[in-house]
């Protein structure tokens, strides 16, 4: 009989972030599910689209690691996006950028080629770190409490749900065009992984 089961990560009190811990661990098991579907990825697959203005899965890659970034770490301390907050995550995650959203003729983005899953992969690795420890510092007392970012305002809750709701949504859009990779003879087709 198989079981299912989700740890719970290393560093957080189940009695002050039972939540925040509950959503850490859904994250990383979200990164390790898609982990295993995009591990053995070559450049001209992660750069591959079906025609211009498609994502690829290195952008979408890419861009998992910013937007966790920016809603953990940046965001929640008020830093607006341009110029400080583009900054300090190009610093973190040691990209560019991750060239969404594409225009309608758009192609994968230059400063982005050649990427190996293996640098995505670090790109994720330390992305997911820094929120790690933000998070850890965080406390399920607090989830209701809000920032502002300009007009608007956001709770650390939402913020929670934001973070693994657009992770988990991007993971199937990943998840198509490797489908549609099949489709094209790019990407042999392959038993799914379990995980």
């Amino acid at each position: 009989m198989k079981t299912r089961d989700l740890k719970w990560p290393k560093g957080y009190d189940p009695k002050t972030q039972c939540k925040i811990g509950l959503f850490a661990a859904q994250l990383d098991d979200q990164l390790k599910r898609l982990k295993e579907h995009v591990k053995d990825l070559n450049v001209e697959q992660l750069e591959w689209q079906q025609r211009p203005g498609m994502n690829t899965v290195g952008m979408l890659l890419a861009h998992l690691a910013l937007v966790e970034v920016w809603w953990i770490k940046v965001a929640p301390e008020e830093t607006q996006w341009e110029p400080d907050g583009k900054a300090m995550i190009q610093k973190i995650c040691n990209i560019e950028d991750d060239g969404l959203p594409l225009k309608p003729d758009g192609i994968h983005p230059s400063y982005l080629q050649g990427f190996t899953i293996e640098r995505y992969l670090s790109i994720l690795a330390k992305g997911r770190r820094t929120i790690s420890a933000v998070m850890k510092k965080w406390r399920d007392k607090d989830l209701d409490k809000f920032y502002k970012l300009g007009a608007r305002r956001f709770s650390y809750s939402w913020t929670l749900y934001h973070v693994l709701e657009h992770f988990a949504g991007h993971y199937g859009q990943i998840l198509l065009v490797k489908h549609l990779m099949q489709d094209a003879g790019v990407l042999q087709k392959a038993e799914a992984p379990t995980a």
